[in-house]
């Protein structure tokens, strides 16, 4: 499952750092956030693209729980100490091709039904992943949004890219550069949880989090 979420986020999604945000208007730096994490997603996943739709033979191996770099061990370091006790944060180290990523995943961050905006007591919640970027600047974050199934498929894939894009928001307004940002929206189609009670909906209204070092 876990290599499933990190293969498909270099695969899949939209960019979607231009357009509104529901936490704050959006400025003319922000619009300028669209050319440039293109180029970074460009530079981070056009091999693996190929590699993963099987359009290399020679596609490299693909470890789940390996780390031998010095900053992916070390972020995963600092992430999993902060989040130790929090059982709603999942942190694992993913491999891919030699690229390395530490996957975080924030269930029940508690956006509300139907809402992208981040509430002020949940922000610590992704505080431990804020610390680790602005400790480690030689590092990009590619964000995640995802839903519950409240609504309709295109309102909730609407609503999981402007929560992937409120959280690059925070990121931003707390020093992250905007070009190490990439975000991506899934709406309702990749649920951790069943969707036929509140707890499960809970669960599936979060964000995902995959650092690499750039």
């Amino acid at each position: 499952m876990k290599y499933h979420l990190a293969v498909s986020s270099l695969l899949i999604g939209s960019l979607v750092l231009a357009g509104c945000s529901q936490n704050r208007e959006m400025t003319k730096e922000d619009r300028e956030v669209e050319k440039n994490v293109v180029t970074g997603v460009a530079a981070i996943g056009g091999a693996l693209m190929a590699n993963a739709l099987g359009m290399d033979n020679n596609a490299g191996k693909i470890v789940v729980g390996a780390i031998t770099g010095f900053t992916a061990r070390k972020v995963y370091e600092e992430v999993n100490k902060d989040t130790a006790n929090d059982p709603n944060t999942d942190v694992t180290p993913v491999s891919i091709n030699g690229q390395e990523y530490i996957q975080v995943q924030v269930k029940d961050v508690n956006f509300r039904s139907g809402s992208a905006k981040l509430e002020p007591t949940e922000l610590t919640r992704l505080k431990p992943v804020l610390d680790a970027l602005n400790n480690y600047p030689n590092t990009r974050v590619h964000v995640e949004g995802h839903t519950d199934s409240d609504g309709s498929e295109a309102f909730n894939q609407q609503l999981s890219e402007n929560r992937a894009k409120n959280v690059a928001f925070y990121l931003m307004d707390n020093g992250i550069s905007r070009d190490r940002i990439v975000t991506y929206g899934y709406g309702e189609e990749r649920p951790i949880a069943s969707n036929d009670t509140p707890q499960g909906k809970r669960m599936n209204r979060r964000v995902t989090f995959l650092i690499s070092e750039i």
